[in-house]
C-alpha cells in the first residue's frame, strides 16, 4: 500500500541531548509533536463552536489521542511527556469554565488534573516504551540473523581455502613428477575453489553491506531501472562461465524500483549460480520480470529436476543446510540465505516452489515499487 511520505531533511532528524542528559530530540519530533497539539486544539474548538449545548466531554479523549499519537511518532518519550503536561492545562484552560481562565479551585478539579495527568503521562510513556521493546526485537533479530550468516560464510571459507592451498602444494612439491593432465586438472581444481571463495566473499560484503549506511535495518535506496539490474547480474553470471544459458523476459513499460542494485544485483546472481548447479537435468534458465500492481516481481525459473520437497520448507534457512554432508561446494544454503536477508531488507518477499509435479524449480522475489521506509 502506498504511504503518504514525507522528506525530512537530515538536520531536522539529527538527535540532540537536551542538557546534555540522555533526553533525546529532534527538529522533526518537535514539528510533529506541536503540529499534533494545535490540530487538537483546533479540533477542539471546531467541535465545541458546532455544538448548540457546547458539550466538551470528548475534549480529554482527543488530547488522550494526541499523547497517544505522539509518542507513537516521535522518539523517546520527552515530548509526549511535554504534550501530556500541556494538554491537561490545555483543558483546563480553553475548555473548562471558566474559559481562558486557569483555576485550581473548582470542585474535584485539582482530583480531576492528577488523574488526566497520570493518564496522560503513562501512556505517553507506555507507548513510548512499546516502540523502543520493538525496536529492541528487530535489532536483535537482524543480530542474530548477521551473526549466523557470518559464521556460516566464515566456516565456508576454509574448504576453497584448503583445496587451493592443497593443489599449488602439490604442484610446487610434485612440478616434474605430474603429467600435462594431472597438472591440469590441479589448476582447475584450485580455479573452481577460488571462484567459489569469490562467491563466499561477495556474499559476505552484501552482508556486511546492509545497515552500513546508518539504519541498522534496511538499506539505502535508490530509484532503479529493475531491467539493467538484471542484465548486469545475467552478464556477470555469463562471464564467469555460466553452464546455463539465460533467457530474459522484460516488460513494454520501463520498472523504477527503489532498491540498492548491486545487493539485488548479488541476489540475482545468487539464484542463478544456485540453478547452474543444483537444477540437475535443466538445459536453460528463464528469468522474467513483470508488474504486479504496486510490487516488481522477478521469477528465476529452470527446467530441472525441481526441489526435494524435504527442503522447501527450510530453503533460506542457512543452519538447516550447513548439517548436510556431501560436497560442499553443491550447498548453496548461505547464498540462499544472503538473498533472504537481503530482500527483507528491502521490505519485499522472496520464496522457492516447484513450477509443476512434473520438475523445474522457481525462486519469486517481490519488491514494492514505493518507497516505505520513510517517516509518515
Amino acid at each position: 500500500m502506498k504511504k503518504w511520505k514525507i522528506p525530512w531533511p537530515g538536520q531536522w532528524t539529527k538527535k540532540r541531548k537536551l542538557f546534555h542528559h540522555s533526553l533525546l530530540y529532534s527538529g522533526k519530533d518537535f514539528i510533529v509533536s506541536a503540529a499534533l497539539f494545535f490540530l487538537t486544539v483546533l479540533l477542539c474548538l471546531l467541535l465545541r463552536s458546532v455544538d448548540p449545548h457546547s458539550d466538551t466531554s470528548y475534549v480529554a479523549v482527543l488530547f488522550f489521542l494526541d499523547v497517544f499519537l505522539t509518542a507513537l511518532l516521535t522518539d523517546g518519550y520527552l515530548f509526549s511527556i511535554l504534550i501530556a503536561v500541556t494538554g491537561v492545562l490545555c483543558v483546563d484552560y480553553v475548555f473548562t469554565e471558566p474559559y481562558w481562565e486557569i483555576s485550581f479551585t473548582l470542585a474535584g478539579f485539582p482530583l480531576t488534573f492528577i488523574v488526566m495527568m497520570f493518564i496522560s503521562v503513562v501512556t505517553g510513556m507506555l507507548t513510548s516504551r512499546a516502540k523502543q521493546v520493538e525496536s529492541l526485537k528487530r535489532e536483535a533479530e537482524r543480530e542474530r540473523i548477521h551473526s549466523n550468516l557470518l559464521r556460516a560464510v566464515s566456516h565456508d571459507i576454509r574448504t576453497p581455502l584448503t583445496g587451493i592451498v592443497g593443489a599449488t602444494d602439490v604442484l610446487l612439491d610434485q612440478e616434474n613428477a605430474l603429467t600435462p593432465e594431472q597438472r591440469h586438472q590441479l589448476l582447475s581444481s584450485a580455479n573452481e575453489d577460488a571462484r567459489w571463495l569469490i562467491r563466499i566473499v561477495e556474499n559476505l560484503l552484501s552482508i556486511t553491506r546492509i545497515g552500513a549506511q546508518g539504519d541498522d535495518t534496511k538499506v539505502t535506496k535508490t530509484q532503479a531501472v529493475a531491467e539493467e539490474v538484471i542484465e548486469g547480474a545475467v552478464a556477470k553470471f555469463t562471464s564467469r562461465g555460466g553452464k546455463l544459458p539465460v533467457r530474459v523476459h522484460l516488460p513494454q513499460e520501463v520498472l523504477l524500483v527503489p532498491m540498492d542494485e548491486l545487493l539485488i544485483e548479488q541476489v540475482l546472481l545468487n539464484l542463478l549460480e544456485n540453478a547452474a548447479i543444483h537444477a540437475e537435468g535443466a538445459t536453460e534458465v528463464d528469468v522474467t520480470l513483470e508488474r504486479k500492481g504496486d510490487v516488481a516481481r522477478i521469477t528465476v525459473a529452470d527446467n530441472g529436476v525441481g526441489i526435494a520437497h524435504d527442503k522447501l520448507s527450510n530453503l533460506f534457512d542457512s543452519s538447516a543446510h550447513q548439517s548436510q554432508q556431501g560436497d560442499r561446494k553443491r550447498n548453496m544454503g548461505i547464498g540462499l540465505s544472503v538473498c533472504k536477508t537481503v530482500v527483507q531488507a528491502h521490505d519485499g518477499i522472496i520464496y522457492g516452489e516447484n513450477v509443476s509435479r512434473h520438475g523445474g524449480a522457481r525462486f519469486v522475489i517481490e519488491l514494492p515499487m514505493e518507497e516505505e521506509d520513510h517517516e509518515d
